[in-house]
């Protein structure tokens, strides 16, 4: 149960990194400055994160290498003996595995958005 929850709330501080920093310079950059002002009159909630940033990517890292750590450790664990317990468990394992890896990349996106290629752009 807490690593459902753990990987859950993990998947949605991925989403926010990518809410609060990629989505907005996505959008500068493709000429759509008028859409994120919109966006963001619409969705205040969107200024909120880019003005904690920093405690969104460190608290969401923070979950996803716990989340990392349960998966690891529950693809150890043997599944139930009864054939359908054991195919939703095996089928359980690996969409949990899927979707860690999606949050992760998201996670990235968001990531190289805020903190990589400004300071790439800034040295150049």
């Amino acid at each position: 149960m807490l690593k459902k929850i753990i990987t859950f709330i993990s998947l949605f501080g991925s989403l926010g990194t990518l809410l609060c920093c990629a989505l907005p310079v996505t959008l500068v950059t493709l000429g759509m400055g008028a859409t994120f002002a919109s966006m963001t009159a619409t969705f205040p909630q969107i200024i909120w994160l880019t003005n904690h940033k920093d405690a969104l990517f460190v608290i969401t890292g923070l979950l996803l290498i716990v989340s990392y750590v349960l998966m690891k450790r529950s693809e150890k664990m043997a599944c139930p003996i009864d054939i359908d317990q054991r195919e939703l468990c095996q089928t359980s394992k690996g969409a949990t595995n899927k979707f860690f890896w999606l949050t992760v990349v998201i996670y990235t996106i968001g990531l190289m958005f805020s903190y990589i290629i400004p300071r790439l752009i800034y040295e150049l």
